[in-house]
This record gives structure tokens, C-alpha cells and sequence, in this order.
């Protein structure tokens, strides 16, 4: 039985790392053209962005990077930037507060299909803001 429970564990773990590899994971790096990107987001807490393709963007309720305790009702522009690989990212430049947030967003899976996430402590990949497409 014993025997049974560890080749389970073990095939298991190889298969969340294929599934991660291959960009079927809730958290695999991904990418999303415009068109996708374009509508709301939503945050666990109320926070919202609403993506034009037009490359504008609005946020409510949002936390700014310096300070994720204080949050923003503004809009701004958004690009894509180059990540060399890894997730993609898409860079806000907030109108107000202008030092805020920039290339802090993240995309999750194929067309993001694991949502945006905005990565607080580059050491900690837990201590994250997680963004769902809004139906």
C-alpha cells in the first residue's frame, strides 16, 4: 500500500510539472493578444481594471505598487512587454499616482485562462493579487 501512495505521489508531482510546462497550469506562463485582454478584470477584493484595445485601461479600488495598502480610481495606458519566456507581461502606466505601476502584471496560462496576477514579493510567489476576466 505504502508502495502504492508514493508512485501516486510521485505521478502526480511529474504530471502537475508537464501540465505547468506545457501551460495547462492555473499559474503557467501564458500569453493574450489584445482582443483578449480587452474587457474587465476583477480582483478577490473588489479591485478592477477594464482593458481597452485601444491600449487605455481604467482601475478601481486598485493597490499601486509602492504602497499595496493604498489604492487608485484612475486610468492610463497599458503595453505588452517583453519577458523573454515567461509570463507576459503588460505594463500600466497609471495617469495618478504617476510613480505607480509599471510592467507589474502578469499572465496566467493560454489566453489567460488562469486570470492576470500582480506579484507583490519577487521572493514569495504566494503573496500575490489574482484577476479573473469579469462575465
Amino acid at each position: 500500500m505504502k508502495k502504492i501512495a508514493i508512485t501516486l505521489g510521485g505521478l502526480l508531482t511529474a504530471g502537475f510539472a508537464v501540465a505547468l510546462t506545457f501551460g495547462w497550469g492555473p499559474f503557467a506562463p501564458g500569453t493574450i493578444t489584445a482582443s483578449g485582454l480587452a474587457g474587465a478584470w476583477k480582483g478577490p477584493d473588489g479591485e478592477s481594471l477594464v482593458f481597452r484595445k485601444d491600449g487605455t485601461f481604467c482601475a478601481e479600488d486598485f493597490p499601486i505598487e509602492r504602497f499595496p495598502e493604498q489604492r487608485v480610481d484612475t486610468c492610463g495606458e497599458w503595453n505588452f512587454s517583453d519577458d523573454r519566456g515567461r509570463d507576459q507581461g503588460i505594463d500600466l502606466d497609471f495617469d495618478e499616482p504617476s510613480y505607480a505601476m509599471t510592467g507589474m502584471l502578469r499572465v496566467s496560462g493560454p489566453e489567460a485562462r488562469g486570470g492576470l496576477y500582480v506579484l507583490w514579493d519577487i521572493d514569495d510567489e504566494s503573496d500575490r493579487l489574482e484577476l479573473q476576466r469579469k462575465s
